[in-house]
């Protein structure tokens, strides 16, 4: 598990390498936060996400090493246009910058978690890997 910050810096190095047949997938969990799927290559990376501010995304995610065939179909083909435009820091002076369109489908993205072997469990921790880091923050705060 990775902050989204170095998955958006391993994602840029392979499309770097190859910039052609990317997709993003975006839609919201049960719980109200952010899962984004980016596929790329023969490579899909999912992220669990909240914002820390209208263009910054806080979260954790990981690379998803096997994935069956109509797992590709649904992240290019399923769900609604929207654009992309967030920030993510990667040393004290220097940030990556995505723009781009992607598609938000919270159904395609809740069907992904039961198709690909093991991802409810993984979607389990990815939240609890988010809470944590929200209250690190202080964007989430207990009540008593």
């Amino acid at each position: 598990m990775k902050t989204v910050e170095q998955i958006m810096f391993e994602i840029k190095k392979k499309y770097d390498k190859k910039s052609e047949n990317w997709s993003v997938l975006r839609g919201r969990d049960k719980r109200g936060h952010y899962d984004t799927y980016i596929l790329g290559c023969d490579s899909l990376w999912h992220m669990k996400t909240e914002w820390k501010t209208p263009y910054q995304p806080i979260g954790v995610g990981r690379k998803i090493d096997d994935f069956p065939e109509k797992v590709r179909h649904i992240v290019e083909e399923e769900g609604e246009y929207f654009p992309i435009g967030e920030i993510y820091p990667q040393t004290k002076d220097a940030a990556l910058i995505a723009i781009g369109i992607g598609k938000y489908s919270p159904d395609a993205t809740n069907r992904l978690e039961k198709i690909i072997s093991g991802q409810k469990n993984l979607g389990e921790k990815l939240n609890k890997e988010l809470n944590k880091l929200l209250k690190k923050e202080e964007i989430m705060k207990e009540y008593i």
